[in-house]
Parts: C-alpha cells; sequence; structure tokens
C-alpha cells in the first residue's frame, strides 16, 4: 500500500543527500568566509563572484532535480497515514529551506555590490527558476499537504522565510540582455572607428590623385590653345604680303 510512496520519498533522500548538505550551506555560502585575519585580507583581495561559489550551474541543476522529486512526494489517496505525514513534513520543510536559501543569495548577488564579476546569463537562469518554477512549486506543495497534515498534528509554517522582491527580480531576468546590448555597442563602436578612418584616408587619397590630373589638363589646353594664335597670325601676314603686292602693281601702271 505504501510502497510507492517510499521509492518516491527514498530516491528524494538520496538525492537530497548528494546534492546539498542539511541548511543548503552550498547555496547560502558565499565561498569567501575566510577563517582567520589573514585569510581575510587575501578573500578580500581575491573575491570571487557569487556565481562562481553559490550560485553555480550544477547547484542549479541539483535544485531543480531536487525541487522536481520533492514535489513528487506529496500523498496520493490511501497513502495517508502518521509515518507518510512525517515524511511528507520534512519534505515540505526541506523545499521552504531550498526557496529561502535560493531567495538568499539571490538577493546578496543582485545587490549593488554583489553584481560585480557575477555571471548575467547564469544569474538570470536563477532568477527564472526561482520565479517560475521553486517559488510557485512549493508554495502549491505546502498548501496540498497542510490540509493532510493537520489531522496528524503537524503543521508547516505559513511564510516561506526569504523572499526577492520583483524589482530585483526584473533586474536579474534583464541583466544579460542589457549586458548583451551594451557589449554589441561596444562592438559597433570599435569597428565604426576603423571604418571612418579608412575612409577618410581614402577620400584623402582620392582628392591628392585627382589635383595633378587637373593641373596636366589645364597644361594640355594652353597647349592646345597657343597653335591657334600662331595660325592666326600667320593668316595676317600672308594677307599683309598680298596687299603690298597689290600697291606695287598699281604703282607701276601709274609710271
Amino acid at each position: 500500500k505504501f510502497r510507492a510512496f517510499m521509492a518516491r520519498y527514498a530516491h528524494y533522500v538520496l538525492l537530497r543527500t548528494q546534492c546539498f548538505g542539511g541548511m543548503f550551506r552550498e547555496i547560502t555560502d558565499s565561498g569567501n568566509a575566510p577563517s582567520s585575519k589573514q585569510s581575510r585580507s587575501r578573500a578580500s583581495v581575491a573575491q570571487k563572484p557569487i556565481t562562481a561559489t553559490a550560485l553555480r550551474a550544477e547547484h542549479l541543476e541539483a535544485s531543480r532535480m531536487l525541487l522536481k522529486d520533492g514535489c513528487a512526494c506529496a500523498l496520493k489517496d490511501g497513502e495517508e497515514c502518521e509515518n507518510t505525514a512525517m515524511c511528507v513534513e520534512r519534505v515540505a520543510a526541506d523545499l521552504i529551506g531550498l526557496t529561502t536559501a535560493v531567495a538568499t543569495s539571490l538577493n546578496r548577488a543582485l545587490s549593488k555590490d554583489g553584481t560585480k564579476g557575477t555571471d548575467a546569463a547564469l544569474l538570470q537562469k536563477w532568477c527564472e527558476f526561482y520565479s517560475d518554477e521553486l517559488l510557485p512549486q512549493t508554495k502549491s506543495m505546502v498548501k496540498k499537504t497542510s490540509a493532510k497534515l493537520d489531522a496528524y498534528g503537524l503543521f508547516l509554517p505559513s511564510r516561506m522565510g526569504a523572499s526577492v522582491s520583483p524589482e530585483l527580480l526584473q533586474k536579474g531576468l534583464k541583466g544579460a540582455e542589457e549586458e548583451e546590448k551594451s557589449s554589441e555597442g561596444k562592438d559597433e563602436s570599435i569597428t565604426e572607428a576603423p571604418v571612418a578612418a579608412k575612409k577618410e584616408k581614402t577620400d584623402g587619397e582620392v582628392a591628392t590623385k585627382k589635383a595633378p590630373v587637373k593641373k596636366e589638363v589645364e597644361v594640355e589646353e594652353e597647349k592646345e590653345e597657343e597653335p591657334e594664335v600662331v595660325e592666326e597670325e600667320e593668316e595676317l601676314d600672308e594677307y599683309d604680303e598680298y596687299d603690298y603686292e597689290d600697291e606695287e602693281y598699281y604703282d607701276d601702271e601709274e609710271a
């Protein structure tokens, strides 16, 4: 009768122990907590971003699988008893702890100083997982389970603990898009500068090449105009010689 539930619950417990510790310290701790004054000074110099310590990609995948197996532990018809109710109460409390841990790390990551050096795309995936899957499914799990646990004197907290404000969630969801736009703008400005310089250079070369050609054309036009003047002078000389010959002819006749 309870074999199916125990199989689901055992799968959840095994995955839970393999992925995370008791209080989800892997997600809440930033990994930069030193143990002495000397190590504190070193950590302040070389502090890793939160996406490289707490909100890592493997933690995201593990949280997604844990949420799926935890929601599968919900009691079905005929599976209610004191033992199964205690198991489900432990699973629901675990999911609340996971939601609180993720919300705490997201609040720290989306703060003014927390976004330095973080992976915007990975942080966006965490925000999507928290807002679309973790928070609504955990609330639904707690709501369905609370009614069945009341009969056995077991109660779940009504609040989820820490939460992320809508403003910070929107900041995380749009962080990757804004980073892509800024990087595209930088790339365009970098590529436009050499193109403009190259265009100015080619325009200058064309201008310098055109100038000598214009001078050569003007010189050729002057050379072409000179023979016309000489020809006109020769015609005038011939005409003058002809006039002189006519005058000599008339003088001979008179004599």
